[in-house]
This record gives structure tokens, C-alpha cells and sequence, in this order.
């Protein structure tokens, strides 16, 4: 498949998965529940309810900002600054993000879990590209 291409499905991949955190932000607690996280995400955040839409806003934000170094990598937008070391980046917390929720399936197996593991996986197959990608 064309490098371009792949740089444009992981950048548009990311950008869904932005505006479905800013989605949540209507139903945040229920949607922690179904990943099962919300004990870890109230510690996180000191039992501060307001601090749990916080991070999720955060979040979108650091995820469209990956997508955009997708669109950057692909030649769809201008150059950003520190491209390499940002694709460097993404790859590595997809990469690790990928392992670790392989072995976790071996502990809590869940169809969210699994399903949530093609994510990073294809993520990781979409960036791959951009570390090659043409540095001016």
C-alpha cells in the first residue's frame, strides 16, 4: 500500500478517535466503566471529577496533534517541527501500548480489550512509513 496513503488512514484514524474522546466527555464515567478503568482514572486524578474531563480533553488534544504529524509526514501539510522525533514517538507508545495489551488478554480476556487492540496495531502499520518519510 502506498506510504502516503497509510499516513492518511493513521492520521485520519487518530482524528476519530479524537472526536470520540470529546464524545465521551457527555458520558465520561460510564464509558471508563465499560474499559474498566474508572477506579484507576478517579486515583489519577485524585477523586476530582473535574480533573477526569481534564485529561480526557487532554488526550484529544495529544491525539489530533499525532494526527496532524501524520499529515505532516505524508507531505499533506507543511513540515512541523520535530517530525522524526514525533513519529519516533507515536510509534513507540502504539508499540508498547500493542504488547501490553497482548499480555493482558492472557490475564482478563474481553472482546473490548481485543477489539481495542486493533487500534495500536493498526496505528503502529499506518506510522511505520513516516520514519522514512522525506526530511527537508
Amino acid at each position: 500500500m502506498n506510504t502516503k496513503l497509510r499516513l492518511r488512514i493513521g492520521a485520519t484514524l487518530h482524528f476519530i478517535i479524537a472526536v470520540g474522546h470529546l464524545a465521551c466527555l457527555f458520558f465520561l464515567e460510564e464509558a471508563f466503566k465499560a474499559y474498566d478503568i474508572l477506579e484507576e482514572i478517579n486515583d489519577l486524578c485524585f477523586g476530582q471529577t473535574w480533573l477526569m474531563y481534564v485529561v480526557t480533553v487532554a488526550v484529544a488534544f495529544a491525539v489530533a496533534v499525532a494526527g496532524l504529524y501524520g499529515l505532516s509526514a505524508s507531505g499533506d501539510i507543511r513540515r512541523l517541527p520535530l517530525q522524526r522525533m514525533a513519529i519516533t514517538t507515536i510509534l513507540v507508545v502504539y508499540s508498547v501500548w500493542s504488547f501490553i495489551t497482548i499480555v493482558s488478554l492472557f490475564w482478563t480476556f474481553s472482546y473490548l480489550e481485543m477489539f481495542s487492540l486493533f487500534n495500536p496495531v493498526i496505528l503502529v502499520w499506518c506510522y511505520l512509513p513516516g520514519m522514512s518519510a522525506k526530511q527537508s
